[in-house]
């Protein structure tokens, strides 16, 4: 025991031990274990207590509390992080008073105690940030202040500050002159790993906000890359794009660069069509009453069309616009006619998922005809069941089309020009 440099002059449980006549050998081992074990009851019962009733209280108050503001700070458990950090300075105190009489270990343990507890200090204010941040984005007052920025930087200069101050309690070295030795060796450092120190700030950033995680589909145009994330290093970013390639892009990039992660897509099991249909404009018209009888035997727009044009004959009559001239009164077009069918044919699709937005819309006219634009989500996110479906729907209304009195545009081909010479 000669190591540990221990003195029991006037501990208790080393006298108690010697008046019960104890071997002289285990009196010093008996003494170290009841200290210890001493410690680690004050260890347990502070840390019960904290979670029990300080918790237990808090909980309490947070859900009778008509504010907001602990809500979002409950929700980051600055709260809990705060339990934990109660016990550890209940224990550093208390080893001044149970380890006095371990001269080598007792600086080893409390050092131990002090980094514990500022690594719980920097998960507390980081945390109260990140709370504060949320409840930021919600206030339609602040949430286009640069608030978010402020918190982000406010977290990368109390990360610093706590590892300047853990590495003067490793060293024994005041946290100033640590601070004069970074000031002045800093900027050789920052010429010489510039590369480096961007890589590593850049990989703690997508760590820090959750850029990038290994398994996304993300898409850099820029670098060519369009496959999932394998690997994310120090300082570069592997990528397997769907071709079997491997792209190793710089990790700075996904957040200097724009990028697009598809990892929302998966999460929401839903991948979005967003594809036109070209209408030739020389083949759109009013709908005549022969048109309104045919479209009326079409299941998914007969209501529509019947009570559309129910709609547009009391409007007329209430106007007076019987003349036989379409322009002077309201008319069903079968365009119209068209689009809420491809609508009405989406909401019934059974491979569409209704509870994102379906919708189809007139796009501005170009050379190539009028664009009716289809927008909805598909209920999968898997490739070739996606592209299945897409096709089937776009298959479908390709040939629906001329049952509406429309033609889709194509520009023409070779044969269409020889088909026109030789008549």
């Amino acid at each position: 025991m000669d190591f540990l440099d221990i003195t029991f002059t006037t501990h208790w449980a080393h006298d108690w031990l010697v008046s019960k006549n104890f071997p002289e050998w285990s009196v010093e081992a008996l003494t170290i274990l009841i200290d210890f074990v001493g410690l680690f009851i004050v260890a347990i019962i502070a840390d019960w207590v904290s979670r029990k009733i300080f918790l237990g209280i808090i909980s309490k108050v947070v859900a009778k509390s008509k504010t907001q503001w602990d809500d979002y700070f409950y929700k980051q458990k600055v709260f809990k992080t705060l339990a934990h950090l109660i016990p550890a300075i209940i224990v550093r105190y208390t080893v001044d008073n149970i380890l006095y009489d371990f001269p080598a270990v007792f600086p080893v343990l409390v050092t131990i105690v002090d980094i514990y507890i500022i690594v719980l200090i920097v998960m507390v204010l980081s945390k109260s940030l990140k709370a504060l941040e949320n409840l930021m984005v919600n206030d339609p007052k602040l949430a286009n202040s640069p608030l978010r920025t402020i918190s982000q930087v406010t977290r990368i200069l109390i990360f610093f500050v706590a590892v300047v101050f853990v590495v003067s309690l490793l060293t024994g070295i005041k946290a100033g002159t640590i601070l004069g030795v970074m000031a002045g060796t800093s900027a050789i450092l920052i010429l010489i790993f510039q590369d480096t120190i961007n890589g590593i700030l850049a990989n703690l950033q997508i760590t820090m906000y959750d850029l990038l995680r290994v398994g996304d589909w993300v898409t850099l145009d820029k670098y060519g890359a369009d496959g999932d994330v394998v690997s994310i290093d120090l300082t570069t970013v592997k990528i397997s794009n769907f071709d079997k390639t491997i792209s190793s892009v710089p990790a700075r990039a996904f957040v200097n660069d724009s990028f697009i992660n598809w990892r929302g897509m998966k999460e929401a099991k839903s991948r979005r069509i967003k594809r036109n249909v070209l209408i030739d404009i020389s083949s759109i018209k009013f709908c005549t009453e022969n048109d309104i009888a045919a479209f009326a035997e079409i299941g998914l727009v007969k209501d529509y069309v019947l009570n559309k044009q129910t709609e547009i004959n009391n409007y007329n009559q209430r106007h007076n616009l019987t003349s036989p001239t379409k322009l002077n009164g309201r008319v069903q077009s079968n365009i119209g006619v068209y689009r809420n069918y491809i609508l009405n044919y989406l909401e019934k699709h059974p491979n569409i998922d209704t509870n994102f937005t379906i919708m189809v819309r007139q796009l501005q006219p170009t050379p190539e005809g009028v664009p009716l634009e289809v927008y909805c989500f598909a209920n999968t996110t898997v490739w070739t069941k996606y592209e299945l479906i897409q096709a089937d729907i776009f298959d479908h209304l390709y040939a629906a089309t001329g049952l509406f009195n429309l033609r889709l545009y194509q520009s023409p081909a070779g044969s269409d020009f020889r088909y026109l010479k030789s008549n």
